[in-house]
């Protein structure tokens, strides 16, 4: 089974600073093949996050809080899930709350002392491993220097890169793990390996005047079938994200640069611990050389270019042009690198720019988007989200970007769009002779979320022609259904399409998120020789496709539907004014990119070894052109007669035709999935237990498999 999401605890007890630094960190490692998402304890109570789960997280903080908020029916679900096969892993607060007995601070005023029931390493975290520690202050944190046992981590020795067995690692108020061996207080335990020990000698707690040789800073626990790896350390902090002016305390003054000549082991320690539990890393996370400047910070935001794609008429272009420029303002006397500063205030400020003409210019000077495009804040205060993108959290934090003006006589060329070709996505557009959907081009390398700019920004919003499609390759805080991220490698196609959408009785817009998924799917199989590609669509806004098998491991099935995974998937947002809804049309689906799950183009490998035609593999260009063609070939249909006429289509393509489901609410009643209301989206069912009864599904809301949590409501 592929397992996309990484949960990262972010209730009660975390520490904003942790839990920032681990998010980031987390998605530099790995969010090439899984999505990072924030986990309340609601969430791991009452949603089915265990079967799409590869690994939890447990960052720094304070224990008691994660006791108060987990005891009970989450320990027993996170111990179950991980005794299944599942992974914890556990950073200083998190190493003390999965062990089997938690000793801070003894005898002090900081003192917490006491069983914890989740106990995946079955001994005591006795801590701090040194003293001096503050909750306040970085006077306990130093960088500690440890000890790697790399063979005990059963991975290649390649992953090393012949770095040395003593590193210097980031600590602050960790433990170390009494595992039976020099320590002598509790037995000793086959299912647990030492993988990093303090070097240097800690004090124990209970009597600081005594001295501990090699205690364990980091151990791995089998449990059951699945894996638990503690760590007293903090390899997740990066010497970047540090400000020197904290640490002046004699043991650490020297901590930011130990940590900087130490970082790129560090990132490999950090590697190793991933891989030794079985989770995938991105190779380019552990590549930096030792020293490399700002080697965790996040990728800076790319400017977005703006174009005209299937827009008619010089007057209609001139127009637009002229209500972006005009809707900026000149602030003050400043200029960067010569250009004129003009900027949108939104939610963001957004400095309008006029591309340049001339096949030698430059369309935005380098030194404007380094002033535009600052790298993000390294040194988060406060709370969890004051430490993350002002985008992705939604604060009042303006942020900055940049919009340029193109014509399609000043597209950017492939030095400063290398990975999307503007000028050939256009071309596309035109040809396939679509007018509304599409009619505008916007482009980003990286961006935030397309969906978000474009949410956030009401006023860019309301000046952009109805059509915009937005386009990214990279996202750095991409967004899915309900509180889920989405996965943004290099090749997922992601876009999303403004649309004004009249209101409408026969052509209810709750019913579009279905067309647009629809779209997605037809666009491809209506071209002449693709109709066997095995794409479908999953109630309500995923999109699946069926797997060949390879004997390759990744290419296991994602989901209760034998041989689909996920490759795609689709998320509406909305708003209403003056009997008209604004819609956010956003769409992610793997067109090149084999990882997570699969791609369009190894779909269309695949069935060329299978039936040996030489079907030819899709371009991002063409795969965006197709979608939004094909989407306005259905809207025009669906504003006048609806979303009935689809119906046919649309079940030719799911996944759900007699599917059997259980009614929690009905007293686990049994039902087949008949259809789909083309009126309000919900699933019909007819109960098996008595065929009088028929049903409408809708969701419960959670996050995690829409047809695990539905409820129901007596159809008429």
């Amino acid at each position: 089974m592929v397992l996309l999401n990484v949960l990262v605890y972010s209730g009660p007890g975390v520490g904003p600073t942790a839990y920032a630094y681990l998010l980031r960190t987390l998605r530099q490692f790995l969010s090439h093949r899984y999505a990072i998402i924030p986990v309340e304890p609601e969430t791991l109570r009452k949603e089915p996050w265990e079967s799409k789960a590869a690994m939890l997280v447990i960052p720094g903080g304070r224990d008691l809080p994660y006791v108060a908020s987990m005891n009970g029916e989450i320990n027993r679900r996170i111990k179950a899930w991980v005794q299944g096969g599942g992974r914890y892993l556990g950073f200083c607060a998190g190493g003390y709350y999965g062990s089997g007995r938690c000793e801070f601070e003894p005898g002090t005023p900081l003192e917490v002392v006491g069983d914890r029931e989740l106990a995946l390493f079955p001994g005591t975290c006795l801590g701090c491993a040194y003293p001096g520690y503050s909750y306040k202050t970085e006077d306990g944190a130093r960088a500690a220097e440890v000890s790697i046992d790399k063979d005990a981590f059963g991975i290649s020795a390649v992953a090393w890169n012949d770095d040395p067995d003593k590193v210097r690692i980031y600590y602050n108020g960790g433990g170390f793990f009494l595992t039976g061996d020099r320590l002598g207080r509790q037995p000793a335990d086959s299912n647990v390996s030492v993988l990093v020990r303090y070097a240097s000698d800690v004090s124990d707690p209970r009597d600081r005047s005594k001295r501990i040789a090699d205690a364990p800073a980091v151990v791995s626990c089998k449990v059951g079938a699945g894996i638990a790896v503690l760590s007293g350390l903090h390899p997740e902090y990066a010497w970047d994200f540090l400000a020197p002016s904290s640490y002046c305390q004699p043991h650490n003054r020297q901590l930011v640069p130990l940590l900087r000549n130490h970082d790129a082991y560090r990132r490999r320690l950090l590697g190793a611990m991933l891989a030794h539990m079985g989770i995938e890393v991105d190779p380019d996370a552990l590549l930096d050389d030792v020293g490399s400047e700002h080697s965790m910070r996040m990728p800076a935001t790319t400017p977005t270019f703006i174009a005209p794609a299937r827009a008619s008429g010089v007057a209609e272009v001139a127009a637009t042009m002229y209500s972006l420029n005009g809707a900026a303002t000149t602030r003050g006397e400043v200029q960067v690198a010569g250009m004129s500063d003009m900027v949108l205030r939104d939610e963001q400020d957004i400095h309008v720019v006029s591309a340049c003409s001339g096949d030698k210019a430059r369309r935005v000077p380098r030194e404007y988007q380094n002033a535009v495009h600052a790298p993000l804040s390294l040194h988060p205060v406060v709370s969890p989200d004051s430490a993350l993108p002002a985008i992705e959290r939604g604060s009042g934090d303006r942020g900055h970007s940049t919009l340029v003006l193109c014509t399609q006589d000043t597209l950017p060329d492939a030095k400063e769009t290398p990975r999307f070709d503007m000028g050939l996505a256009i071309k596309y557009m035109q040809l396939a002779k679509a007018h509304t959907a599409g009619s505008w081009l916007m482009y980003s390398d990286t961006t935030g979320s397309t969906q978000t700019f474009l949410e956030k920004n009401t006023k860019l919003q309301a000046l952009l022609p109805n059509g915009t499609v937005n386009v990214a390759t990279i996202q750095l805080t991409g967004r899915g259904r309900g509180r889920n991220a989405w996965v943004s490698p290099v090749g997922c196609l992601q876009f999303t399409m403004l649309l004004r959408h009249p209101n409408l009785k026969q052509a209810p817009v709750v019913m579009l998120q279905y067309l647009i998924a629809l779209a997605a799917v037809e666009s491809v199989k209506a071209q002449p020789g693709y109709e066997g590609i095995p794409l479908r669509l999953k109630w309500p806004n995923d999109i699946y496709a069926m797997l060949q098998p390879s004997g390759d491991s990744s290419d296991s099935p994602d989901s209760s539907e034998s041989g689909f995974v996920k490759i795609g998937g689709v998320l509406v947002s909305s708003s209403y004014k003056a009997s008209e809804f604004t819609l956010l049309l956003g769409c992610g689906i793997n067109v090149a990119n084999a990882l997570p799950t699969t791609s369009i183009n190894k779909l269309i490998r695949q069935h060329n070894e299978r039936t040996g035609s030489s079907l030819a593999a899709m371009s991002m260009e063409k795969a965006l052109a197709l979608i939004t063609a094909k989407f306005e070939e259905l809207y025009r249909q669906f504003l006048v007669q609806g979303f009935e006429p689809f119906l046919k289509l649309y079940y030719r393509n799911w996944l759900h035709s007699d599917q059997v489901v259980t009614l929690v609410d009905q007293g686990r009643e049994r039902a087949k999935i008949t259809g789909l209301c083309p009126t309000a989206g919900l699933l019909q069912v007819r109960s098996l237990d008595n065929p009088g009864r028929a049903y409408n599904l809708q969701p419960d809301g959670n996050s995690f498999d829409m047809l695990q949590g539905l409820i129901s409501r007596k159809a008429t």
